[in-house]
């Protein structure tokens, strides 16, 4: 098995988003985890990588010990492949997820970028910005996303706190320059995050 250059790109913007890898035994797999209202994302992302998984998505209840409060997610994941490994080292240390030391190399794709900000951008309302939840990741790793935007872009971007934690900023006009680069790889019922 191995990955197109199609999946190789939509990889490399889960992974800076929502998805996960799963050391399983010698290999790896992924994971992909959305909110219940991203049924119709989570699928076109299962569509992408349906020649790795075993079984379609399904929906996950699970309850809150604390505050009591259902909730539900879409999931899936892949079969644990040798394929996934080599992401694995890029992109975790000591299992936890990071931002790689050469992303610049790896995030260069507009499907790349577009699929990092419909698993973790948003347009915010107050004024024509976009906002991408890097808050995950050292502030070092962020300055280099920083950097990578405005290499592989040209996209400027500032850090911006967001409670105890640093978020990347996309400020107007740069934010309208964002959309446009994104905009085409956009699937259906995920306009609403793109000005």
């Amino acid at each position: 098995m191995y990955l197109s250059y199609r999946q190789k790109e939509i990889l490399i913007g889960t992974l800076l988003g929502d998805a996960h890898l799963e050391k399983n035994g010698r290999n790896v797999r992924l994971r992909i985890d959305h909110a219940e209202g991203q049924e119709n994302y989570l699928r076109w992302m299962w569509l992408e990588f349906k020649n790795f998984v075993y079984a379609p998505p399904k929906l996950v209840q699970e309850i809150d010990k604390r505050s009591g409060k259902v909730y539900r997610r879409w999931h899936f994941s892949t079969y644990s492949v040798d394929v996934f490994n080599f992401y694995w080292k890029l992109f975790y240390r000591n299992k936890v997820k990071i931002v790689p030391g050469n992303i610049i190399k790896l995030l260069y794709s507009p499907l790349s970028l577009a699929v990092w900000f419909m698993d973790d951008g948003y347009k915010r309302n107050d004024c024509n910005a976009l906002r991408l939840n890097t808050d995950s990741f050292q502030l070092q790793e962020q300055r280099l996303l920083q950097k990578c935007l405005k290499k592989n872009f040209k996209i400027e971007s500032n850090l911006h706190r967001k409670g105890r934690f640093w978020t990347i900023y996309i400020p107007s006009p740069e934010a309208r320059k964002f959309c446009r680069i994104i905009k085409p790889y956009i699937i259906p019922g995920m306009e609403h995050k793109i000005l």
